[in-house]
């Protein structure tokens, strides 16, 4: 069990931002089978919702609609599925029929078969960690998952931040092609002759990249990009 989670143990030490917690439990999430991950972190009461981290970058406007809407208010249920077992694995189940407007919100981003786990501190829930996916794990698998939500909860709450915030948003195939040539070195006009671009093409492609990571300049776009193994 040590083995599995070790690994992420380690990255989630030197993690510091919610970016890289991001990274780390969508690594998390495809390795034990899952497509993405998210966190939770409540507020005083259950029903406030304080911090979300997601893997999905799909999920960012859902997740402001949904807290918005007033749904979530009607999910009392909720509570009670949180002080059942540690681990859990939701589906259609959990939904009060076809009817259910929760059911249209949660197939819309693939929030209906997925593995939760409740965050307890001093009797408390304060936080639930969800992994998407119809996945089957072991006694050793989640007892790894548990720590590593665990602490990787731990090491978020740390900094008290508050918001949605989700993984960068894809790169389209072309940028992926301008990105990987910068961070070989190549100029713009040295990546237009390669593509077949005009260097204006080239540098608005560096910056729509630029913006889906929130970068300053170039460097840091490339290598935010690197980080994110984004190409």
């Amino acid at each position: 069990m040590l083995a599995l989670a070790e690994p992420y143990l380690t990255a989630i030490a030197q993690a510091r931002t919610d970016g890289e917690f991001i990274e780390i439990a969508g690594r998390l999430a495809k390795d034990f089978g899952f497509r993405s991950g998210f966190l939770i972190e409540y507020g005083e009461r259950h029903l406030s919702v304080v911090h979300v981290l997601d893997s999905d970058p799909r999920r960012l406007e859902w997740w402001k609609d949904y807290l918005s809407s007033g749904l979530r208010q009607s999910t009392f249920y909720i509570q009670d599925m949180m002080t059942r077992a540690p681990v859990q694995k939701l589906n259609l189940d959990r939904f009060a029929g076809s009817a259910d407007p929760l059911l249209g919100y949660a197939r819309r981003m693939d929030l209906v078969d997925f593995t939760m786990l409740p965050v307890r501190h001093n009797n408390d829930i304060v936080g639930v960690a969800g992994f998407c996916g119809a996945v089957d794990l072991d006694e050793r698998q989640q007892s790894a998952l548990q720590m590593v939500v665990y602490t990787l909860f731990a090491h978020v709450r740390r900094d008290r931040r508050m918001g949605i915030v989700t993984a960068p948003e894809p790169l389209t195939p072309r940028e992926k092609e301008v990105i990987a040539l910068s961070a070989e070195g190549l100029t713009s006009a040295e990546i237009a002759e390669r593509l077949g671009l005009s260097a204006r093409t080239v540098n608005q492609h560096v910056d729509n990249v630029a913006e889906k990571l929130g970068t300053k300049n170039r460097a840091h776009t490339v290598a935010e990009a690197v980080r994110h193994r984004m190409f």
